[in-house]
């Protein structure tokens, strides 16, 4: 009777034993468990804060990189140079960054949107410290040169040759652009010059040209009336005549000319 309590007993104290190792072994698996949980959480709340710092630099990048493609397209438009389309920009490669697939794909989305916009900024910056060193050793010459629209309006007629619009049978050569836009409307100087002729040509009416130096010549036609006298310095983009329809013309708008050495060429090779 004693063996079989003592073999009853030790069958329990292995158990409890057994037990204990168990719930030691279960204790400790999820002591482990839960320190893993914490450290994806500190590692995810690090990445959530690395992304909101990056995030925040991408944008004061940005404003400095709107910053310096408006300066240079200003710049470009003073030297006579096509600025380029202000709205045509694709987003640079890894800008959209939200549902790719988790906090790290995220943060090397960002990374190298960040390297992008910087290569950006910096090739920008370079161009313009060139633009302002060219424009600052030459600046009278860009003042001069003819490359301000003298009215905003439709090109309804190009330079070149065309078919003429008062002989339907004939082609004619147009030695300028076609502007159209309403009677009364300023005309402005593309340059800095001299006023060389104020008055009444046969087939241009109240015209007005222009000596800008440089072998420049700039000629506006068909105005409905002249601000300015023969022998006046003007500024480039001041008034200096109103838009009309005088002479030789068949409908209200601005004849526009670009002589360079005596010979006439296409307005639109200057203009922004």
């Amino acid at each position: 009777m004693a063996r079989k309590y003592i073999l009853a007993g030790s069958l329990l104290l292995s158990s409890v034993v057994l037990l204990s190792v168990m719930i030691t072994y279960l204790f400790i698996q999820s002591q482990s468990e839960i320190r893993s949980v914490e450290k994806i959480k500190m590692e995810s709340l690090k990445k959530d804060e690395t992304i909101e710092i990056l995030g925040e630099e991408i944008q004061n990048m940005r404003k400095q990189q709107e910053g310096i493609g408006q300066t240079q397209n200003e710049i470009k438009k003073l030297m006579g140079i096509m600025p380029e389309a202000e709205v045509n920009a694709k987003p640079s490669r890894g800008t959209m960054v939200s549902g790719m697939g988790g906090a790290e794909n995220e943060v090397e989305n960002i990374l190298a949107a960040t390297r992008d916009i910087k290569r950006d900024i910096n090739r920008q910056e370079n161009e313009i410290n060139s633009l302002l060193s060219e424009v600052s050793q030459r600046g009278t010459y860009y003042r001069s040169r003819p490359n301000q629209w003298p009215v905003k309006g439709e090109i309804s007629s190009p330079y070149g040759w065309r078919k003429s619009p008062f002989r339907s049978s004939k082609s004619s050569f147009h030695d300028g652009i076609d502007i159209v836009e309403a009677v009364g409307t300023e005309v402005l100087a593309a340059g800095d010059g001299k006023v060389i002729f104020a008055g009444w040509k046969a087939v241009y009416g109240k015209t007005v040209e222009i000596d800008h130096g440089y072998g420049f010549i700039s000629r506006y036609g068909h105005n409905s009336a002249i601000l300015v006298n023969e022998g006046d310095k003007v500024k480039k983009g001041e008034a200096i005549a109103r838009l009309g329809n005088t002479g030789k013309s068949t409908g209200p708008h601005l004849h526009f000319t670009i002589m360079k050495n005596n010979e006439s060429v296409n307005p639109k090779n200057y203009l922004p």
